[in-house]
């Protein structure tokens, strides 16, 4: 009985070599597009095993970095000068026509709506650091340098939580407890449901620490909300926004060219959704929601090698 099992289980293992010997051979030979094609099919098999929540970290990492090295993934790098490694933005900020203020903060910066009232955009950059825990701040205060001068009071009972846009913890770790304290002025906070705040954009922002610096360095990230005019629901006067984006990019020192993901996330009750790739979509697309221009000091030419197709899939 165990003689014939292990019999089976060795002509297993030898179909499965041979198979993935087959599917290599067949990977060499083809052209790029075919290449492409069979990466996917593998990453898809690959993320069912990465991202289920309980792989080790360690493999976890080591499946990131063979993701990485596929084409599948990376895409293509589009070139690009060294971008300023001290901005919270590689390019400059997101530029608009909305005549937005411009608060900068130790670790991050904000291009406030005077107008709605509520950020429009908010930027950080982060890097390798030490994972040092700081308290949370208890509270939330009002940004002294905006006239509209929002307050706790008009999230009270409303329903939403206040929602970072730079993150508490991210900004913490990598520039320290006054500059976590400057996460929670008001001007970077935006109503946002509690399962959605608690988990899907936690786990994206997590994703980006965990994940993302250990594998690129240095990552710049902006973030804001889209408001679908006129808003169906407000807090106070803050309008509710329909959903929120993510553009992430990352310079390839190597090969002397950056590349950028953007995520776009319905604002719903979302706690858990491992199928990233769903919400990938083009820089573009982001511009056409908000009325910003991202990387500004980029040639337009530039601009639309990164910001016309979306990424392949996630990071």
């Amino acid at each position: 009985m165990i003689r014939n099992l292990l019999r089976f289980l060795g002509w297993v293992c030898l179909l499965v070599l041979l198979s993935a010997g087959a599917l290599g051979l067949v990977y060499v030979l083809s052209e790029r597009p075919q290449k492409i094609a069979i990466e996917h099919r593998v990453l898809d098999v690959v993320d069912t095993v990465r991202e289920d929540g309980t792989t080790p970290r360690t493999v976890v990492d080591a499946l990131d970095r063979l993701a990485d090295s596929t084409e599948a993934v990376k895409g293509d790098i589009v070139p690009a000068p060294a971008p300023d490694k001290d901005a919270t933005a590689p390019y400059g900020e997101p530029a608009d026509r909305l005549g937005l203020k411009h608060l900068v903060n130790r670790g991050y910066s904000v291009g406030f709506d005077e107008g709605l009232p509520s950020p429009r955009w908010s930027s950080y950059r982060v890097f390798p650091y030490k994972d040092v825990h700081l308290d949370r701040p208890s509270t939330f205060k009002p940004d002294a340098r905006t006239s509209a001068h929002v307050t706790t009071s008009e999230y009270v009972r409303s329903g939403y939580d206040r929602g970072h846009l730079s993150p508490n913890y991210a900004v913490s770790v990598c520039y320290g407890e006054e500059a976590q304290k400057e996460t929670f002025l008001l001007s970077n906070i935006v109503p946002q449901l509690h399962a959605l705040n608690a988990g899907l954009w936690k786990d994206m922002e997590q994703r980006i620490m965990k994940r993302y610096v250990s594998r690129y360095g240095t990552v710049w990230v902006q973030v804001g909300p889209v408001f679908t005019p006129p808003p169906d629901k407000k807090v106070g006067r803050i309008p509710v926004p329909s959903s929120f984006w993510m553009v992430i990019s990352e310079y390839e020192e190597s090969a002397h060219g950056l590349r950028a993901i953007a995520y776009l996330v319905p604002h719903e009750e979302k706690w858990r959704d491992a199928e990233l790739t769903r919400y990938v979509v083009s820089i573009r697309r982001i511009e056409e929601l908000t009325g910003l221009d991202f990387f500004p000091k980029l040639p337009k030419s530039t601009q639309d090698l990164l910001e016309s197709a979306p990424a392949p899939r996630a990071w």
